[in-house]
């Protein structure tokens, strides 16, 4: 199924979708440790290891004294963050039906450079396929777990977890719904337009012509081309004192998406703290998936 829906698409893409292409028959290599003993949610820190070398790491949050089945949910955290970030949320979560995988950053681990800024060409746009390559792999494990049902499962990604949300709207058929926070529609045009000492010194480390080729490859992984694809419904979550190129570029991705979708503004920055966000995400997961209402978890939780 993997493979035939990139390929679907790759006729109204020019045939990049086949980027994100992968062995979905790869067997998983999966450890898993308990992290913490509590009498309503199991708490996993687990990892497997990656579609193209390294390690994926992340939380497994699953609900105790429960029956499945269970709806699914797929975080993915910006950078500057980690897993951890999403960990209430999964508690919370929990408590009405769901399994959370809450991943820590894609295409890392031993051996890998997750430095974009060090890398050219080729190597930018490869890296990049590779993040939803990995998220890919993440959304199979998941779907493998006893008691997830296939039919309601949800992804979460911030920042660039909220880029390779974007082209996943596009390009995988799997996810019943999205939610996309601070993201933007095109990676490369970030680069160009942002004046941040890293990228700056990624400009530095290559030709004038190096640069403009590596952007027009990065280009082929950028959501832009994949978020007119999408049918599942998306929210997009905006912050008002992001960076103004984030400000300017976060409400376009609402505008692209194909199918249903919402946008929403927050009195936030790009770290997302906003707890009005995280009662939307939570509400927006409540409705497309089909659970009990959330609200009152969310207030015994703040008891606690």
């Amino acid at each position: 199924m993997v493979v035939v829906a990139a390929l679907a698409l790759a006729g109204s893409t020019g045939g990049a979708a086949q980027l994100f292409n992968y062995d979905p028959k790869q067997p998983f290599d999966t450890t898993c440790e308990s992290l913490q003993g509590r009498t309503d949610v199991e708490i996993k820190g687990c990892g497997f290891s990656g579609p193209r070398g390294g390690r994926l790491n992340f939380i497994l949050v699953t609900p105790k004294n429960m029956k499945p089945p269970f709806a699914g949910v797929l975080f993915q955290h910006g950078g500057g963050q980690s897993m951890t970030n999403y960990l209430s949320e999964a508690l919370i979560l929990a408590r009405v039906g769901v399994v959370s995988m809450i991943a820590d950053a894609p295409a890392r681990g031993e051996g890998k450079n997750s430095e974009i800024n060090t890398m050219k060409l080729e190597a930018v746009r490869d890296h990049q396929a590779e993040v939803v390559i990995t998220e890919r792999r993440a959304l199979d494990w998941l779907l493998l777990q006893q008691g997830v049902d296939a039919k309601r499962i949800a992804y979460v990604g911030h920042s660039y977890g909220g880029i390779a949300g974007g082209v996943l709207a596009g390009v995988e058929t799997r996810i019943c719904t999205f939610v996309l926070i601070g993201a933007i529609p095109s990676y490369a045009r970030h680069i160009r337009e942002n004046q941040s000492a890293y990228w700056q010194d990624m400009r530095r480390n290559m030709s004038q012509e190096e640069f403009d080729r590596t952007l027009t490859m990065m280009q082929e992984t950028d959501p832009d081309r994949y978020l007119p694809a999408a049918r599942a419904p998306v929210l997009v979550q905006c912050a008002r004192f992001d960076t103004d190129d984030n400000v300017r570029a976060c409400p376009e991705v609402h505008r692209l998406v194909g199918g249903p979708k919402q946008l929403s503004w927050y009195d936030d920055d790009h770290n997302f703290t906003s707890l009005e966000a995280m009662r939307d995400r939570l509400a927006w997961l409540e409705k497309y998936l089909k659970l009990k209402p959330v609200e009152p978890e969310i207030a015994k939780f703040m008891k606690r």
